[in-house]
């Protein structure tokens, strides 16, 4: 739990306690895991302005929840239908999150899908006025890019827009149970060719604050590594300060590479 881990947990108990009178502490443990992973991956969307100023840049979530079985679409909706919206907003607002006007969470059922669940985010932020004779807050600087060097990748380029990036081979990772416990943002494509061999399925990932972008590696198997004006910094595995990026940083994942722009 990434940008607000004390908010999310109580919202979290409070889920866990009412799926539990509702459907029994079997389907709870299942429905939480879903929820935590959904939370997760909203939070991820979280922008980080000026002066550490933090907004939520989209005005609609639009949540849907995959299961084949008929009861068990009418059961997820049942579970996530009326409090999942609520349980978003607390975490983002608990969090000092702007949310903007008219926000709003919807969920859905849906037959069948890529996983466990989808989440679509409508585009066109609310912007806000500011008040009167209020200070003027610089423009925030323009988003990070991701350039692919080495390696074969779903794309040539990614935008850095969320507060979190994962990277890795996969697009997603699931546990025992088939249930989904990562999703990467920039997925290196199963054994494609040797580069992508040295990716880690959860390798690394970019985390955005104060207008600033730092690589953390998350005990990836081959390291994480920079390169930078003719040397090489190693990013130590599992440290959560990890290492500033600077535009023109070569980005190591094992042999595959990404160059950062700005």
């Amino acid at each position: 739990m990434s940008l607000f881990s004390e908010i999310e947990k109580t919202i979290e108990r409070g889920f866990e306690r009412w799926t539990e009178r509702m459907f029994g502490p079997a389907e709870s443990g299942e429905l939480l895991l879903v929820h935590r992973a959904i939370l997760e991956e909203i939070a991820g969307q979280v922008q980080t302005l000026a002066r550490g100023r933090r907004i939520f840049p989209f005005t609609l979530v639009t949540v849907t929840l995959v299961a084949a079985d008929s009861e068990r679409r009418t059961l997820l909706q049942a579970a996530f239908g009326e409090r999942l919206g609520e349980d978003v907003r607390g975490a983002l607002e608990g969090s000092s999150c702007e949310l903007p006007r008219g926000f709003s969470v919807e969920v859905r059922t849906a037959e069948t899908g890529a996983g466990a669940y989808a989440i679509d985010y409508a585009s066109a932020p609310v912007p806000v006025k500011a008040p009167v004779n209020a200070e003027l807050e610089p423009a925030p600087a323009s988003p990070g890019r991701l350039v692919l060097v080495k390696g074969k990748a779903e794309r040539d380029e990614y935008t850095l827009l969320s507060a979190r990036t994962n990277l890795g081979r996969m697009a997603e990772l699931t546990d025992s149970d088939h249930r989904v416990v990562r999703r990467n943002h920039v997925v290196f494509e199963e054994g494609a060719d040797e580069a992508n061999a040295t990716v880690s399925r959860q390798h690394a990932h970019i985390r955005a604050e104060h207008g600033e972008y730092r690589l953390c590696d998350d005990s990836s198997e081959f390291g994480t590594r920079v390169f930078r004006e003719g040397r090489s910094i190693e990013v130590p595995a599992g440290d959560r300060r990890g290492e500033k990026l600077r535009p023109g940083d070569e980005i190591y994942l094992g042999r595959a590479c990404l160059r950062f722009e700005r």
